[in-house]
């Protein structure tokens, strides 16, 4: 029988000549578990989706009361959706006055690709001019084809 990292190596296409391979079976707070509990400090985060640690009491509170209401209904913007009215109205109370809205993504991609979208909507122009280093690495490939 093979292994996950074999499965992995087999079935999964990774993203550099060298994945780091490490196999995670479990999270809490700064550090990852192999399936061996081997102790690993994650200095990713999940890419900022774990910035105050995995499994935090009150995050996971929070996505309990939000599973038994709705996961995700449709892209930002769109929809009325009570906790992203209520975090867009307490970040604009602490942001200087000059800001009036915010547009909430998860990636610098998406806030590229938002920001282009507003300002197509705002100037009625179709066509975008963007500096060339001014794409986010980890997303380039979108949005280099926009070019």
């Amino acid at each position: 029988m093979l292994s996950n990292r074999e499965l992995f190596l087999m079935n999964t296409a990774q993203t550099s000549n060298s994945p780091r391979l490490v196999e995670v079976e479990k999270a809490e707070g700064i550090y990852l578990y192999g399936p061996q509990g081997q102790q690993y400090m994650d200095l990713v985060s999940g890419f900022n989706v774990s910035n105050i640690g995995h499994r935090h009491p009150k995050v996971l509170e929070a996505i309990r009361q939000q599973l038994d209401k709705y996961l995700h209904v449709t892209v930002y913007g769109e929809f009325v959706q009570a906790p992203q009215v209520q975090f867009a109205t307490d970040l604009l109370a602490v942001l200087p006055p000059s800001f009036e809205s915010v547009y909430l993504t998860n990636s610098g991609a998406e806030a590229v690709e938002g920001s282009m979208k507003i300002a197509k909507r705002f100037t009625g122009r179709r066509q975008i001019i963007a500096d060339k280093k001014s794409i986010p690495r980890k997303h380039a490939g979108c949005l280099e084809s926009h070019r």
